[in-house]
């Protein structure tokens, strides 16, 4: 291949029919499903995208990635009854891909948000065993122990007014209202589980 085919056969893979230069074949680039759902996140298109996920699954039900995406965005619903929706989805997803970081992390976050830190603490565990190296769940694990280390550190103040370390290591953390709940969610799945398919569907037409 000359070094100007290089050049467009590097550059011009794009949606749109191209013309052979030389001996170099152009191809037209067909956006997968997950490729369509991430421009439509992208976009802020939630419900379009709820939509395009709904009859992608009910062909592919077992794809992690959409199921993913899907309690993502019912769990920034304003209705409850989303919210639950999306809580069972990242359980299922916890239960049954426990090699995946970011359904566990987002769990976490979940529980944190409700008070409940012993959960919240065990998924982002999870998170971190499933993948050591999730900033995410890192930084969330983090602020979920200054969250207990304040109300350790209380309770310490309470019981001994004279606590002088204690009360000196409290300060540190107030006011109450500075310290961080978790929070940071995963937007998406970023390992490749074995049933996560970016398989081109026939039917689908270029952009």
């Amino acid at each position: 291949m000359s070094g100007l085919g290089a050049i467009f056969f590097g550059i011009l893979l794009t949606p749109y029919p191209l013309v052979s230069f030389g001996q170099t074949q152009f191809v037209r680039l067909v956006p997968t499903p997950h490729m369509q759902v991430t421009q439509l996140i992208k976009e802020n298109k939630k419900k379009e995208a709820l939509t395009f996920i709904n009859n992608y699954i009910k062909t592919n039900p077992n794809d992690p990635q959409m199921l993913f995406w899907k309690a993502k965005i019912l769990n920034e619903s304003q209705l409850q009854s989303d919210r639950d929706e999306a809580l069972l989805l990242y359980a299922s997803l916890s239960e049954n891909y426990p090699e995946l970081a970011e359904p566990h992390n987002n769990l976490g976050v979940i529980f944190a948000a409700q008070g409940d830190y012993s959960k919240a603490r065990h998924y982002f565990e999870l998170a971190l065993k499933a993948n050591p190296n999730d900033s995410l769940a890192s930084e969330n694990l983090a602020d979920l122990y200054i969250q207990e280390a304040s109300k350790y550190y209380q309770n310490a103040v309470n019981n001994d007014p004279n606590n002088k370390s204690a009360k000196s290591k409290l300060e540190k953390l107030s006011p109450q209202a500075l310290i961080p709940l978790p929070s940071t969610v995963s937007p998406a799945i970023t390992a490749k589980p074995a049933m996560a398919s970016d398989v081109v569907s026939p039917s689908l037409k270029p952009r």
